[in-house]
């Protein structure tokens, strides 16, 4: 079981069996986390990279180098997505966690430490970048038990923290869509907003059955039809957690409309975390749900 956890700190000063340098392509170092590692630990690692990395390294990839006089034993350094020169795949931005991670096992490293790629010089917006580190670590199959996302600023510290908290709400939407991808069409989600305005809520049921459902408030934070959820989980987790908790529904495959509606609505949350609402007072839904709370960004009312 991998846990996920933020940091506020200095990545050169995590204890961790590795930490993760957000390098450029030409890897002989450079400025902010990749300026600060190499000071902080030495000739060695600039040595290492020269030897392994004669012609630089890719865009998306990762490899391993010694961690010198650092605490790390390992720096797994990666290249990021340069997203103000017009790198914006969100690919790229995945794959430099992915690799790394890999990099990691082949390493043998137990615990990791990551800043958050391409979100600094590269001006990856903090908020895309939040959401794509924590999707791809939760989606990454590795034997890494602790993942550190380090900030040394405080206001992406509390942003990171955030985003954790509000993964729990995503990882039950993503749940549901696995469930229509089962065949379990008749799945239905309503999201709302407590009228403090405070916490997200879902409510979840059987159309087939309207007395039977379940609710999530942001409140209860992980726990989740008598689980716990958080960002760690996988969608067929959570979707095993719905079918206990709803015992009644059943596959149908009768409602492909429906399905694939609820996906694109999945679709268009991810990238950001930005969580749907589907009607408070604060708007007008006649044109639909919102995308995000206050955005303005509208979606369709689901098919009947």
């Amino acid at each position: 079981m991998t846990t996920l956890v933020a940091v506020h700190g200095d990545i050169t000063a995590q204890t961790t069996d590795a930490i993760v340098n957000a390098a450029n392509n030409a890897m002989r170092g450079g400025g902010g986390v990749d300026g600060a590692i190499h000071r902080a630990g030495g000739p060695e690692i600039l040595r290492a990279c020269i030897e392994r990395f004669p012609d630089g390294l890719g865009t998306g990839d990762a490899g391993w180098t010694t961690g010198g006089r650092l605490p790390a034993k390992w720096v797994v350094h990666t290249v990021g997505p340069n997203h103000g020169a017009g790198q914006r795949d969100r690919a790229l931005l995945e794959s430099s966690y992915r690799r790394s991670l890999q990099v990691a096992d082949e390493v043998g490293a137990r615990s990791i430490a990551f800043p958050l790629i391409s979100a600094g010089v590269y001006a990856w917006p903090r908020r895309e970048a939040i959401s794509a580190a924590i999707d791809t670590i939760a989606a990454t199959p590795t034997s890494v038990e602790e993942v550190r996302l380090v900030a040394y600023d405080a206001t992406a510290h509390q942003e990171i923290s955030s985003a954790l908290v509000m993964a729990t709400s995503v990882r039950i939407l993503q749940g549901a869509r696995e469930l229509h991808r089962r065949g379990y069409h008749r799945l239905r989600v309503k999201p709302s907003v407590a009228p403090s305005g405070m916490y997200w809520r879902v409510a979840l049921g059987d159309a087939a059955d309207p007395a039977a459902g379940i609710h999530y408030t942001s409140g209860a934070e992980t726990e989740f039809a008598g689980g716990r959820v958080d960002a760690m989980s996988t969608p067929g987790e959570v979707a095993d957690l719905i079918l206990r908790a709803l015992p009644g529904l059943r596959a149908t495959n009768d409602a492909p409309a429906y399905a694939a509606w609820f996906a694109g609505l999945v679709a268009a949350v991810e990238p950001q975390h930005a969580l749907p609402v589907s009607s408070a007072d604060y708007f007008d839904d006649t044109d639909g749900w919102e995308i995000g709370w206050g955005s303005g960004l509208r979606y369709p009312h689901p098919p009947e």
